[in-house]
């Protein structure tokens, strides 16, 4: 992991870990996500559990005493049974291993109607709020943790094969998490930062940390 601010640490997966209260906070995990796009009529392999067992692998590994779910935890309504069945697991798995919180995003607007789970507008603890981001974060708290825009950093190599890497964003006021599904591609930053996300962030120009995986990477520009 890296430090990103006092307490704040970036991991590899795209979680955000804080030292104080041993809090793992992820935003956009999007479960059911290749369920919801085949009921759209898309006939791409049908990945889930793989965001599952992402968000079970870092829980296990940090050990967390919370999680809190930043936002579209799910990303549809309206669930076909198999779907059903992958997001009420992953969250009854995540329940055994910590204490979980969920933070209404622009997705999870059925949450309690589908899956009885009832979000909060915001988590906080001390100098720190974390909301999902589709609605601007309170400025009571010197920091806050957003989720929603999905930033990531392109990089071509000699072969001119694009890659891109989904990315923190860190002012002294702001961490803007990456989308935690791998299905995510990604707000590219490199080509055009949207007016929304440039108003929160402010100046100056923030840091940015790619999430690949295995390592983080402070991006340099």
């Amino acid at each position: 992991m890296t430090e990103v601010g006092p307490g704040r640490f970036a991991h590899a997966s795209g979680a955000l870990w804080l030292d104080k209260p041993k809090a793992l906070l992820i935003a956009d995990p999007h479960l059911g996500y290749g369920w919801a796009q085949r009921r759209r009529g898309e006939l791409g392999p049908l990945q889930d559990a793989a965001t599952q067992e992402k968000l079970l692998r870092v829980v296990d590994e940090l050990n967390p005493e919370e999680v809190v779910l930043l936002g579209d935890t799910v990303h549809a309504p309206r669930p076909c049974e198999p779907e059903r069945q992958l997001i009420e697991q992953t969250l009854d798995a995540l329940r055994q291993r910590a204490r979980l919180t969920v933070v209404m995003g622009n997705h999870d607007r059925a949450l309690w109607r589908d899956f009885g789970v009832a979000a909060v507008d915001a988590w906080s603890t001390e100098g720190l709020v974390a909301v999902h981001g589709h609605q601007p974060p309170s400025h009571d708290n010197p920091h806050a943790v957003v989720g929603h825009f999905h930033p990531a950093w392109s990089v071509v190599d000699n072969a001119g094969v694009r890659r891109r890497w989904p990315v923190f964003a860190v002012t002294e006021t702001v961490t803007i998490l990456p989308a935690f599904s791998p299905y995510a591609a990604g707000f590219d930053l490199r080509r055009r930062w949207p007016a929304e996300l440039k108003a929160l962030l402010g100046k100056p120009k923030p840091r940015l940390f790619a999430a690949t995986g295995s390592r983080v990477v402070e991006v340099r520009r």
